[in-house]
């Protein structure tokens, strides 16, 4: 039963994605449109409020590209599919308000960047240099959503599993932190703008307290938390089956939703974020449900419930 949501072709994930993407985003434009977006034009640019949308659609369309290309050179699926980008697209769409999901969206790129390099780490061959990169795209990522900072321990905990100890990888996540921040601070203190510049950062992030659609928040809980569950026992099934290599890149996802929902827990917990500050979680789990999607006996199950997700949301929308 629909069996197109495990096509093998980008051709068919490319259009499904922007006949989504072409349909959904008018209608979330003129939803959206009283949405003040002047604080996402200080922290951001001073654009027209339809560039915002357009920026969106390129920037989700190419991290779900991205997400589908590493996870077909992985070992995780037993042939190409593209359905993890799909997942990640709608899951995006529908959460806010666009304008609102601009920085979080750039963040998730460089979340994935980093991903990549984690996937191409090998228990028997050095990779200082995949650290330093890894690490680097989620300092990156950092400017645009400041809580992936909560993100960064995931790099030690994948050597941990991956890699036997060597000191100089470990200490690559600092290495870049350090660097990183010789070139911002000095630069923001000549200029007078660093505390202003903090200032606006995270006077963004803390404006994100409505989720314009109602009852969107309960249904995305309903939606992940049933996905997750019906794809555990597949996953784990394969990976008592599957060579070590397949392990390692599972405990690599699996350390990203760690730490990714640790963010989502300190956003509300802590910050009194609401909604909860997401959006990084959105990458492992698009993941997680598309395994359990292909590799279940119970696909149609999986199927129906990615169907209904996607029709209550524009149910939802149109009907706000």
């Amino acid at each position: 039963m629909l069996n197109f949501l495990r096509n093998n072709q980008p051709f068919f994930f490319i259009l499904y994605s922007w006949i989504i993407l072409i349909v959904i985003l008018p209608i979330k434009y003129f939803k959206d449109s009283s949405v003040d977006s002047s604080i996402v034009s200080k922290t951001f640019l001073s654009l027209p409020f339809f560039i915002y949308y357009i920026l969106f659609a390129a920037i989700v369309f190419y991290t779900s590209f991205k997400i589908n290309r590493i996870i077909n050179k992985s070992v995780l699926f037993p042939k190409s599919f593209y359905l993890s980008g799909l997942i990640y697209l709608i899951l995006m769409l529908f959460y806010t308000t666009i304008t609102y999901s601009i920085l979080p969206a750039i963040g998730n790129l460089f979340v994935v960047l980093a991903l990549e390099q984690f996937f191409k780490i090998f228990r028997n061959e050095t990779c200082k240099n995949l650290i330093f990169k890894s690490s680097l795209f989620l300092v990156i990522s950092m400017l645009f959503s400041p809580l992936n900072i909560i993100l960064l321990p995931v790099v030690w905990v994948i050597l941990l599993v991956i890699r036997p100890f060597d000191w100089r990888e470990y200490i690559m996540p600092f290495f870049v932190l350090i660097l990183f921040g010789l070139y911002i601070v000095p630069f923001g203190l000549i200029n007078g703008e660093l505390y202003s510049w903090c200032e606006s950062w995270w006077a963004y992030f803390s404006s994100l307290r409505v989720i314009p659609i109602k009852f969107s928040l309960l249904v995305y809980i309903v939606f992940l938390s049933l996905s997750l569950f019906l794809s555990i026992n597949p996953i784990s099934s394969t990976f008592v089956r599957s060579n070590n290599r397949y392990k390692k890149v599972t405990w690599v996802v699996i350390s990203l939703l760690f730490f990714a929902l640790c963010s989502c827990f300190t956003s509300v917990f802590f910050l009194g974020f609401y909604p909860p500050f997401i959006y990084p979680f959105f990458v492992p789990i698009s993941i997680i449900i598309a395994t359990g999607l292909i590799r279940s006996r119970f696909k149609w199950i999986i199927d129906l419930l990615l169907i209904a997700f996607f029709i209550v949301m524009v149910l939802l929308l149109c009907l706000q």
